[in-house]
């Protein structure tokens, strides 16, 4: 009985965690022996290490994907950062919050900078300027 309870929720746990998520966990283990700056070791480390993947990976796919499909936010994730340029000079960066939020800088090509915070509620993402005030709202469809 007790195996097949367990079964059950095991099962439960992999078709609610929505299955593909950012997981933080693994990349964030990934780039921390990225840091380590002598190649050789970083070769040692990252094959000594094997173990701590896996242990990582299935950490992500079974409980932070989970959480980060039902909030919206994995706590590995924190940090993140994106960063493009286009061809006429003009880019965008921006960095994920531990809220969830996303701090956006824009900056044209002339060089003028314009900061934003990304929010999202429900079905509804805001962008706040550096005081806070609503500048645009956006209802997403479901």
């Amino acid at each position: 009985m007790k195996k097949g309870i367990l079964a059950i929720l095991c099962a439960g746990m992999i078709v609610l965690s929505g299955c593909y998520g950012s997981y933080g966990a693994f990349h964030w283990f990934h780039k921390l022996v990225g840091t380590i700056g002598n190649k050789w070791a970083k070769s040692l480390v990252h094959f000594i290490a094997t173990p701590v993947y896996g242990i990582c990976f299935g950490l992500d796919w079974l409980l932070f994907n989970a959480f980060e499909f039902w909030t919206g936010s994995n706590p590995f994730a924190a940090g993140d950062s994106y960063y493009e340029k286009d061809a006429e000079g003009n880019s965008v960066a921006a960095v994920k919050n531990e809220d969830g939020s996303l701090s956006v800088q824009f900056t044209t090509a002339k060089g003028e900078v314009s900061n934003l915070t990304l929010q999202r509620d429900e079905n509804v993402v805001r962008a706040l300027d550096a005081n806070g005030d609503l500048v645009a709202q956006y209802e997403i469809e479901k």
